[in-house]
């Protein structure tokens, strides 16, 4: 039996381990047998979405390599200028009132184009009403960073549905296995002394690298299009949940420029980690830049950690980093003596555009 810490910051722990339950509920969402497949011809997908409800579209571009249609995630009023009614576009936004996505699935409809709305309800569930256009519900009240696994799900089932990612149930359960297995383990690094500093894969444990980061500026360079889209989530996850800035950028653009920033004083040595995320999709020169990279930048960090992912396909892999860093950005907020759970400043801001 678990022991989750008190209040807010029990409650994110138990969002962060309910990954692999929301992946499997997600087959169940209302409004799945409404999708259908995309219209012939159909090559260009376009999710307008933003912040939690727009990650899961990055995070599953590995999937799609194999495949003849893009999958284009906008964030942003409106929609890409190249868009056109052969064009299919994918409405995403938990609440289903973020201004940015209604106003893209508002011109979406006056262009045309095919429309699936995923939302739990909101102004975006009115429009997919009144449009008659399918809208699969998700559950609400959760925030929406901490209902991934709900519309990671819903996105790759209704892409199965649009005909654009077979077989996604399939990918799915093996995830979710994967992740019930490593739950475990990153429960475990909430007890200190129950868990191993480092796991299989060489991995640092997440308790642990919390412990490396406390009062410290991460810094995440990711290698591979399976790390990616991860190191984005993992910046929000800190922000959000951890209260602390991040920066990430991705091998090979940080060799062209972010490699010559670090020239930094004994001093300011100290107010940085950086972190390598690792995919296993990387290619020879990537892990060649790797490791160049690795060692002109060893003088500039106290600590280079590097983080590599597991599980026997993509989607696995992907999620395998999503988990570890969840559970990583709340030992932090634990250690920060911070609420992981309110994000006030995001309330504000959208009081004050009203």
């Amino acid at each position: 039996m678990v022991e989750w810490p008190a209040a807010g910051l029990g409650t994110m722990y138990k969002l962060i381990d309910s990954l692999p339950e929301q992946l499997a509920l997600s087959a169940d969402l209302a409004g799945l047998d409404q999708v259908k497949p995309a219209r012939p011809g159909t090559r260009r997908l376009v999710l307008c979405g933003m912040g939690g409800s727009a990650i899961a579209g990055d995070l599953i571009q590995p999937l799609l390599h194999a495949g003849k249609v893009s999958l284009t995630v906008w964030r942003d009023y409106g929609l890409p200028h190249w868009v056109d009614a052969d064009d299919l576009v994918l409405c995403c936004s938990y609440s289903g009132n973020t201004e940015e996505s209604l106003s893209g699935a508002k011109l979406a409809g006056e262009i045309g184009c095919q429309r699936v709305a995923i939302t739990s309800g909101g102004e975006l569930a009115e429009m997919a009403a009144k449009d008659q256009f399918p809208r699969v519900g998700l559950p609400g009240g959760l925030p929406p960073r901490a209902s991934l696994g709900y519309g990671l799900g819903a996105l790759l089932r209704v892409l199965d549905g649009l005909g654009v990612c077979a077989e996604s149930g399939a990918q799915i359960d093996a995830a979710i296995k994967m992740l019930r297995q490593n739950n475990a383990d990153c429960q475990a690094s909430m007890h200190g002394d129950a868990a191993p500093e480092k796991d299989a894969e060489g991995n640092i444990s997440p308790g642990a690298l919390a412990e490396k980061w406390v009062g410290r500026m991460p810094i995440i360079y990711t290698a591979g299009h399976e790390a990616h889209a991860v190191g984005v989530r993992l910046k929000a996850q800190i922000n959000e949940n951890s209260k602390m800035p991040a920066l990430v950028v991705p091998f090979p653009e940080l060799d062209h420029n972010d490699l010559v920033g670090w020239c930094l004083s004994p001093e300011q040595k100290q107010r940085f980690v950086l972190l390598i995320l690792r995919g296993e999709d990387d290619n020879d020169r990537i892990k060649k830049r790797v490791e160049v990279t690795r060692e002109l930048l060893q003088s500039q960090f106290d600590a280079i950690d590097e983080i590599r992912s597991k599980g026997n396909s993509p989607l696995e892999r992907v999620l395998s980093l999503v988990q570890y860093g969840g559970y990583l950005s709340c030992h932090l907020a634990r250690l920060n003596e911070v609420d992981p759970v309110p994000v006030d400043r995001i309330t504000k801001l959208k009081n004050a555009l009203g």
